[in-house]
């Protein structure tokens, strides 16, 4: 039998043409391209040595017979070992995390028993041998290699199988393709064993792997389907030289929140619509997916009424709900324009702007410098809440409310605070931005419901005068569809009823995705919980939320008290007097307990118990102070 060997040949070429395209144009920038570059090194060792050692055989008398024993080896190591090679290229291309390293271990053992018998083939012959003419001939376990080979290829099957909605239709398609590919021709060759089909089937299979997995994944995201952020800086490469360019950014905020609350599968779905909608809304630009739920939109020559209609529709569209079903929500968006190299002339500046929560304003009025700085602050302000997260460090503050009716502190409002022992006090209006943005907000409050129940408990602040602890709840913790049972949870533990904590919701709550908010308020309040509408008159306000929400306290924002009477000269201003006089008339005859903000002086005091307000707030009874403190005020001032 005479050996075919223009297959193999042919394998070759295509062979240093994929390794001159990873290697020259592409680099190796991810541990699968090397991985990806381990396969087809193998496959050109085995295709090498396949055409050399069939050669031989063909011509046995001619070669010596270390020679021709020495390329039928080499092809069988090589060739058997891409199955096992194959396996470790999916596990980095799904992501495979858990238990990766005892999975290899256990998945080599197969490989192992069959390079045992291959390099210990000269000693028995029961892979191949070479009969008295020389003659190239399979040993009696010969066929196991072709069972093991099997076994790896229907394991990777199932591994593609079961993670290909994490690795996209096109990655899937082409790996059973690269794995039907390299079946096929076995069933071929073993009916004609001339016939060298198989390695040039397999170079076609990574081929194949090339132009529609390596070849994508360095410029394509896998979710949104668009162009990604590697590709973005590929480009702007070019770009911050040549310059004449706009760049407009579009993010949503609170990435990592979305994801808790819907679900990354759902939330991937609603990044992969807006996408679609962005690129035909910019058809005739690039768009960039820049991760966390960035987009970017590079624009060459575009004017400033098509930058204008863009902005225009982007936002009448947001205002719309994404999603299908009980996952449709409505995002808030934040829009801004970049002009390149005018407003950032390095690409490491650009990226900050990209990453950096946008203050909505269009470029002309952005400072560059201030918004890198204040990003930079934002990276490290994230990296205490999250130590602060795992630490459990956050401490609870308690502020008196006072209560105008009893003349005594009937209640009292809890504030979280965040005390690095580095870097000091990081004021909430800081801290609790950041911590909704990355959804560690959930976390916080749920600590914090939890202290002011173990502390409501343990001291009994009951015995003490104390009604409720007032605890603020962000629009994030709103939107949780599991509120409700996480905090029925620690009521039971520390056997609280629901009537011991009043639920604060600030008017800027109101404004974000009314029903769920809606929705939510009134199972909680189904529970027992009490509301007060938090920061009343600060811009928000929407009378109807108020009539669909069951709140019993509104809370008067201090601005609106320091307007009226000057908390340092005492002096009154007659409009914002009678504005204040008339908010607290109003919602009193509507029924609501009227509480105001940032008492300071006695002159204040006086006033609001004159106009009947029933709950007074501020520095004039305590600023925030740590549980014991608050604790040993209560029996001095409720004594």
């Amino acid at each position: 039998m005479t050996y075919r060997i223009e297959f193999d040949i042919a394998a070759v070429f295509l062979t240093l043409f994929i390794m001159y395209y990873i290697v020259f144009r592409k680099g190796l920038r991810r541990h699968a391209n090397r991985v990806y570059l381990g396969m087809l090194v193998l496959n050109f060792l085995a295709e090498i040595a396949d055409i050399i050692g069939s050669l031989a055989n063909n011509d046995p008398y001619y070669y010596s017979p270390l020679i021709q024993y020495f390329w039928n080896f080499l092809y069988i190591v090589t060739h058997n070992m891409m199955a096992l090679v194959l396996i470790i290229y999916l596990f980095y291309l799904i992501g495979y995390e858990k238990d990766k390293k005892k999975a290899l271990i256990a998945l080599s053992v197969p490989y192992v028993i069959e390079m045992l018998l291959i390099l210990s083939n000269p000693f028995h012959g029961l892979i191949f041998y070479f009969d008295e003419n020389r003659i190239y001939r399979h040993g009696a376990v010969f066929p196991l290699l072709y069972i093991i080979a099997f076994a790896y290829m229907t394991f990777g099957i199932y591994l593609v199988f079961r993670h290909r909605k994490g690795i996209t239709a096109a990655k899937s398609n082409a790996l059973f393709f690269f794995m039907l590919i390299t079946f096929v021709p076995i069933i071929f060759q073993i009916i004609f064993p001339q016939y060298l089909l198989t390695l040039f089937f397999d170079t076609l299979g990574l081929m194949g792997i090339l132009f529609t997995i390596e070849n994508k994944d360095d410029v394509i995201n896998p979710t949104t389907g668009i162009l990604n952020r590697y590709a973005l800086q590929t480009t702007l490469d070019r770009v911050m030289i040549s310059g004449g360019y706009t760049m407009i950014l579009l993010k949503i905020p609170n990435l990592n929140y979305y994801n808790k609350m819907i679900g990354f599968e759902n939330m991937n779905d609603i990044l992969r619509r807006i996408s679609v909608w962005l690129e035909k809304q910019c058809d005739s630009y690039s768009c960039y997916d820049c991760g966390r739920a960035h987009f970017a939109v590079l624009c060459d020559g575009i004017t400033g009424e098509e930058t204008d209609h863009i902005k225009e529709t982007t936002l009448k569209r947001f205002e719309r709900p994404w999603g299908k079903g009980r996952f449709s929500l409505v995002f808030p968006v934040q829009f801004g324009v970049v002009k390149i190299p005018d407003d950032v002339k390095t690409m490491e500046n650009l990226f900050m702007l990209i990453d950096a929560p946008f203050d909505g304003k269009i470029t002309t009025e952005l400072n560059v410098d201030k918004t890198i700085s204040r990003y930079e602050r934002n990276v490290l302000v994230e990296r205490l809440i999250d130590k602060a997260v795992r630490n459990k460090s956050f401490q609870v503050y308690y502020q008196p409310i006072w209560d105008s009716n009893t003349g005594s502190v009937r209640s009292a409002e809890a504030l979280c605070r965040l005390i690095d022992d580095e870097y000091g006090m990081i004021p909430p209006d800081e801290f609790i931005p950041i911590s909704e943005r990355n959804g560690a907000i959930l976390e916080i409050g749920r600590f914090v419901f939890e202290e002011v129940c173990r502390f409501y408990k343990e001291e009994r602040l009951k015995s003490h005068g104390i009604d409720y602890i007032e605890v603020n709840l962000s629009v994030v913790q709103c939107m949780s569809r599991d509120l409700e049972k996480l905090f029925v949870e620690i009521l039971d533990r520390y056997s609280i009823d629901a009537s011991c904590i009043n639920l604060e919701i600030t008017e800027s709550a109101t404004a974000e995705n009314r029903k769920i908010l809606v929705d939510t308020i009134g199972t909680l309040s189904k529970r027992g919980f009490n509301f007060s509408l938090d920061d009343y008159g600060t811009g928000y306000s929407n009378i109807s939320y108020m009539y669909e929400m069951p709140f019993s306290i509104i809370k008067i924002d201090m601005s609106i008290l320091w307007k009226a009477i000057d908390p340092k000269t005492d002096e009154r201003e007659r409009n914002a007097v009678i504005f204040l006089e008339n908010t607290v008339r109003m919602l009193k005859d509507m029924g609501y307990h009227i509480l105001v903000e940032g008492v300071e002086t006695i002159s204040q005091k006086l006033f609001l118990e004159e106009m009947g307000c029933d709950y007074l707030q501020g520095y004039y009874f305590s600023k925030p102070v740590q549980k014991k403190v608050f604790a040993d005020y209560l029996k001095v001032v409720n004594a």
